[in-house]
Formats: structure tokens, C-alpha cells, sequence
């Protein structure tokens, strides 16, 4: 398992399950989210440290990574799970929300990887993983964050050129409709008949591949798109129409 870990958008659910599973497993946890508040609660819920931090904004991040240095908390294991998603079609997308949409979803995570690219290279065994989503492989109704979370994809498989030979993987974790707050609760009932396993998958499962990334047992596993939807974009895209 990896020595120290850094997740982003720690106050949210998914974020919250990922910051609770590795520290259970005995790794040290630094808690990152815009609100400082949220961030704290998982902190405390996990015995982790917590950092407000705009991961979008380069100065901040360079701060952070400062303030990290010092406490002796520089991480081997970057997660990016922050994320915004903004349930507005084309006609009600502004170029002001777009643009918010991908600088918190792409740009925050290119962000914290290039500021702490370094460091991941010296621990000789550094992870990086980014949060995706099936919108991002299959498209979405929502095309800020549908354009957003492909733009993550394919700038996890272009990272591995800067991380060639260093011992660094980068990879991306791509859930389907997951139990969190994120989670448009009109449509749990179509989403659970429409997933092969009956089921919406748990922010935990997805924390559990996660794990199983940072770990040593996946130390060849690099550049790949990790679903996890129950088998649901195996055989349809949620987006597919579905009759009464």
C-alpha cells in the first residue's frame, strides 16, 4: 500500500469513502476540498489532516504543497476526485459554466499532478488516479460534464509519456450511477433496472479499486480506464431512451 495519500474533493462521497477505506488500511490521509469545513468532517472521521484548497487555482496548490513538505506529508498516491457536475443541456450551458465545469474537472487535476509530480517520482512507486465517469467513455446528456470527464480520460493516458520508466502508473477509475449525493435520486429506480447486477455500485466498491490501484499487485496495471458501473455501458448507455 502506498505511504501517503492525497485525495481531493475529500468532503464529498465518493471522496469521503476514499479517505475512510486507506486509512483503515493504516495510510496517511490528506483531505483537500474547496470547502475547508467538509474536508475537516472527513478528516476527523478518518484521524487525517485537512486542507482547504481552490485546486484550480496553481498558486494555492503550490502552498499546499509547501504546507505538506514541512508536516512531512508529501504524498505518494494522488487521487483527483474532485468534481462538479452541472445537469444543464446545450441550450442551457453557458460558456461561463462550461468553462467552470472543466477547469474544477480537468484542470484542477492537472493542477495537483503537475505540482506534485515530483514528489510522486521520488517515491519511486507513486500512484495517480483520477476519478472519471461513463460519461466519459459513452457521452451524457450533460455535455459540460460529459466533455469534461473525457478530457480527464485521455489526459490520463497522455501522462504516461511524463511518467515513463519512473515507476509512477496513472490511471482512471470510471464509476456508473453510484450511491452518493451526486446522484439524481428521480432516476435510482431506472438506474438499478437498467444495470445488469440489479444494483447501483457503492462509493465504497469504487474506494475498494482504489486500493486495489495504489497497491502493489497493480504496479502493472497503467494508462487504463477502470469501469465500474455493475456491467450497465456493457450493454447500454444510460443515455440510451428507455420506454415507459
Amino acid at each position: 500500500m502506498t505511504d501517503t495519500l492525497l485525495v481531493t474533493g475529500a468532503g464529498g462521497g465518493l471522496g469521503r469513502a476514499i479517505a475512510r477505506r486507506f486509512a483503515a488500511d493504516g495510510v496517511p490521509v490528506v483531505c483537500v476540498d474547496l470547502d475547508a469545513e467538509a474536508a475537516r468532517r472527513t478528516a476527523d472521521d478518518t484521524g487525517s489532516v485537512a486542507h482547504g484548497v481552490d485546486i484550480t487555482d496553481e498558486s494555492a496548490v503550490m502552498a499546499l504543497r509547501a504546507r505538506l513538505a514541512d508536516a512531512g506529508l508529501l504524498p505518494s498516491c494522488l487521487i483527483n476526485a474532485a468534481g462538479v457536475l452541472v445537469r444543464r443541456q446545450l441550450a442551457d450551458t453557458d460558456a461561463a459554466t462550461f468553462s467552470r465545469v472543466l477547469d474544477v474537472n480537468v484542470t484542477g487535476a492537472f493542477t495537483m499532478t503537475r505540482a506534485f509530480a515530483a514528489d510522486l517520482i521520488a517515491s519511486g512507486r507513486g500512484r495517480i488516479i483520477n476519478i472519471a465517469s461513463i460519461a466519459g467513455t459513452t457521452g451524457y446528456q450533460f455535455p459540460a460534464y460529459a466533455a469534461s470527464k473525457a478530457a480527464l480520460i485521455n489526459l490520463t493516458r497522455s501522462l504516461l509519456v511524463d511518467f515513463w520508466g519512473t515507476g509512477v502508473t496513472v490511471n482512471a477509475v470510471c464509476p456508473g450511477a453510484m450511491d452518493t449525493p451526486m446522484l439524481d435520486r428521480s432516476a435510482f429506480a431506472s438506474f438499478q433496472r437498467r444495470t445488469p447486477t440489479r444494483r447501483v455500485a457503492t462509493p465504497d466498491e469504487v474506494a475498494g479499486v482504489c486500493a486495489f490501484l495504489a497497491s502493489e499487485d497493480a504496479a502493472a496495471v497503467n494508462g487504463q480506464s477502470i469501469v465500474v458501473d455493475g456491467g450497465a455501458t456493457a450493454v447500454f448507455r444510460y443515455t440510451d431512451q428507455e420506454s415507459a
